[in-house]
Order: C-alpha cells, then sequence, then structure tokens
C-alpha cells in the first residue's frame, strides 16, 4: 500500500494561489527539482552563447559568432521562461481542493472501521 501523501498548509501571503491552501509536499519537492535542473541548464546554455560571441580567434567570422550567440542567448531566456511557468503549474497541480481533501479522508475513515471491523 502506497503511503499517505504528507499534507501541509502554506500561509504564504502575496501569492493568491498559495494563501491557506492544502499542497501535496511530494508533488511540489519533484517540481523544485524540477525547476532547479531546468534554470542550471538555462544558466549553461547562456555561458555558451557568451563563449560563443566572445570568441574573436576563430576561423568564423566575428558576425557569425555573434549571431550564433544571439540565438543561444535567446535560446537560454526561452528556456528559463518555459521553467517559470511549467514550476508554477505544477505548484497549481500540488494544491489539493477541499473536496478531494474530504475525499481522503473518507477513505481513510472507511479503511479504519473496515480494520477495526474485521478483527
Amino acid at each position: 500500500m502506497l503511503p499517505e501523501p504528507k499534507i501541509y498548509t502554506s500561509t504564504l501571503k502575496g501569492y493568491p494561489y498559495m494563501n491557506n491552501t492544502k499542497n501535496d509536499s511530494g508533488k511540489r519537492s519533484k517540481a523544485l527539482t524540477a525547476l532547479t535542473l531546468r534554470i542550471v541548464v538555462a544558466v549553461y546554455i547562456c555561458y555558451l552563447a557568451f563563449k560563443i560571441a566572445s570568441e574573436e580567434d576563430t576561423s568564423m567570422s566575428i558576425v557569425l559568432c555573434r549571431v550564433i550567440g544571439a540565438v543561444f542567448m535567446l535560446a537560454a531566456l526561452s528556456f528559463a521562461v518555459y521553467s517559470l511557468y511549467t514550476y508554477r503549474r505544477d505548484i497549481r497541480e500540488a494544491d489539493i481542493a477541499e473536496d478531494t481533501l474530504n475525499a481522503m479522508e473518507d477513505d481513510a475513515a472507511d479503511n479504519n472501521t473496515d480494520d477495526t471491523d474485521k478483527e
């Protein structure tokens, strides 16, 4: 049997989707891990863009280096924005609706009464 998800109440002000809501900590943890890895990738792509754009002792044209660097920079920025959008979506999905929470409590209560009846 799978363990029950850890549920906690968040009272962070300023974020309307987090005011006094119940969240699944496993989903929040996965979302934060994914965000961290994606931001690391975006920073690395940005680093590559800078290295390509600032390269002056190469056989390629300097203009071509700068164009390729700009494309990489746009890719890094786009990936960072996508990462933040995905993180916010995942956090919203981690919110547990009140009716779902009540259903989980009812199921837990039913399971507890079934176990005591069998003994």
